[in-house]
């Protein structure tokens, strides 16, 4: 029998600090949550109480606390917490468990059924007709499920989102492409809740979602962080690949993309440092509120749903190199052009095993070892996190064919490389749902390129997403259907006619306008709906 009690007594042990937020008084650490079992073979479903602090009042909300993507409860439960912190103000609380607690994590429909029973019985635990919730990354998506999907929204009257992906995240693209699949399978990262986080599953869920009537009977807060954790950490190869800012998990852009949400607060922190109360709690205890206050500032909430709506796409990075596949053989080898002109160029090349060689050959023969780089601290909710991390920054690289090398047992690779020059990819405002069988087309520009009429895309692989196992590999062409125009090539391919979510990866390779070779790597995620317009 699993020994829950002990699971949630562990976490406890160490909430010895004293909060540096200035809202929270001092006052005695919280006795543990109680545990309310109704899952007696797992967690799945289980959910706790707070302690019912002394200067508790009912002119304060209940608040339910909802984690996210790998995670439990006891991210509430740390030191510096929000557990404490609501405690320590007089806030009465309740946690839940959810398929992520019991090691694999579950989508929006699977945790968001789950979510709204247990949003019905803290509700009537605390014998009040709504209550408040903080909900942390992907926590913020099940929340959406319960209220909108599975009736939950009754029961809720005020949403606090803590750095949700609000339109999915570009790493959970990057764990389906021909470059990363094998990776991410022996890492054991696909599972159904990172298929759910793809960005086309998510513009599908958003299509769901934000027309069903009661979208504003809840009051949303959005908030994002942007904070950097360092070179060549699982936040620097985050940053690397989400758009625009992040906080090394989810894009601002993502986070505030809700659209009928409010924005709360942005703040140069990381993903796991959202759920600090040091970091956040000042800024999220003010929108807590009692359901009359809430239901008095729903006007507010169509104002923004329109501005919402009329935000522009945010365009996609295709200025990286990027290769990847297994090393079932024992050892691989890739080779790619380097143009001149490039100031620097900085490569993360992640495997599963520390053990396995790594090397970097120039044009002129010169062997470069990339040893690995310190380990950091594992995030659950940045994928990769547990990835080991090859890197290197070289200034000035020398221009020409460049060779990575590879050697090790049971293992696979991906290499991220990003070179600082004038050649800068972008896939622009394509769209991420279609029709069985419609015909396709996406644009990637170059500015800086130089001529591109003989820009090629090469080794096409269109692949199909899986929630388990490694992305199923539909179709392979030397070349895609391909026109250019001044720094822009436009590619068309026909969607499949199997409902999914797909990746289409290849790269472009060009000529500059120095006649020197040069490439970049397109990942391009979209989905294919079926007669009733959803995603399988």
């Amino acid at each position: 029998m699993i020994q829950k009690v002990r699971a949630r007594m562990i976490p406890l042990l160490g909430l010895s600090a004293v909060l540096a937020c200035s809202s929270v008084v001092q006052a005695a650490l919280p006795p543990a949550p109680v545990l309310h079992d109704e899952n007696p073979s797992g967690h799945f479903g289980d959910w706790y109480t707070g302690a019912v602090p002394p200067q508790a009042s009912k002119d304060k909300p209940v608040i339910l606390f909802v984690q996210g993507l790998h995670s439990n409860y006891n991210t509430w439960l740390k030191t510096d917490g929000y557990y404490e912190a609501a405690y320590k103000a007089g806030y009465r609380t309740a946690f839940v468990q959810l398929k992520d607690a019991d090691g694999t994590g579950g989508d929006m429909w699977t945790n968001g059924s789950k979510l709204a029973e247990v949003i019905k019985k803290v509700a009537g635990h605390y014998g009040v007709s709504q209550i408040n919730i903080i909900a942390h990354s992907k926590g913020g998506l099940d929340t959406q499920a319960a209220l909108l999907h599975y009736g939950a929204a009754p029961y809720v009257n005020v949403v606090h989102q803590l750095s949700t992906p609000n339109r999915g995240s570009e790493l959970a693209d990057m764990a389906y492409s021909d470059w990363t699949s094998w990776l991410a399978e022996i890492l054991g990262k696909k599972d159904d809740a990172v298929y759910s986080l793809q960005t086309s599953y998510m513009a599908n869920f958003r299509t769901q979602t934000d027309g069903k009537p009661g979208v504003s009977a809840t009051k949303t807060y959005m908030s994002g962080g942007e904070g950097d954790d360092g070179w060549f950490t699982a936040y620097w190869f985050a940053h690397a690949v989400l758009p625009g800012e992040d906080d090394g998990a989810v894009s601002v852009a993502s986070a505030l993309g809700l659209p009928y949400g409010i924005k709360s607060f942005t703040k140069d922190i990381s993903h796991s440092a959202m759920t600090t109360a040091s970091q956040t709690w000042s800024l999220v205890q003010p929108k807590l509120a009692l359901g009359k206050t809430a239901a008095a500032a729903a006007p507010l909430q169509e104002e923004n749903l329109f501005a919402a709506q009329a935000a522009p796409a945010v365009s996609e990075n295709s200025s990286f190199i990027m290769k990847g596949g297994s090393l079932a053989k024992g050892a691989a080898k890739e080779v790619f052009p380097l143009e001149s002109g490039i100031g620097s160029i900085s490569l993360d090349v992640l495997t599963a095993k520390e053990a396995t060689q790594v090397t970097l050959t120039s044009p002129s023969g010169k062997k470069i070892p990339l040893n690995p780089s310190p380990s950091a601290e594992k995030d659950e909710a940045v994928l990769f996190s547990d990835a080991v991390h090859h890197t290197l920054t070289l200034n000035n690289p020398e221009k020409g064919n460049w060779t990575l090398e590879l050697s090790g047992e049971g293992d696979a690779y991906f290499m991220l490389a990003r070179p600082e020059s004038r050649v800068k990819g972008q896939i622009k405002n394509a769209r991420k749902q279609y029709k069985q069988g419609e015909n396709a087309q996406i644009a990637v520009s170059f500015d800086g390129a130089g001529k591109l009429e003989d820009a090629k895309a090469k080794k096409a692989k269109l692949t199909r997403s899986g929630g388990k196992g490694k992305a199923k590999s539909l179709q392979q062409a030397g070349e895609v259907n391909l026109q250019t125009s001044k720094n822009e090539v436009l590619l068309d391919f026909k969607a499949p006619t199997e409902p999914g979510v797909y990746n289409l990866s290849f790269d472009i390779n060009g000529v500059n306008e120095r006649q020197e070779p040069f490439t970049r790597s397109v990942n391009y995620n979209f989905a294919v709906t079926n007669e009733a317009g959803k995603v399988e």
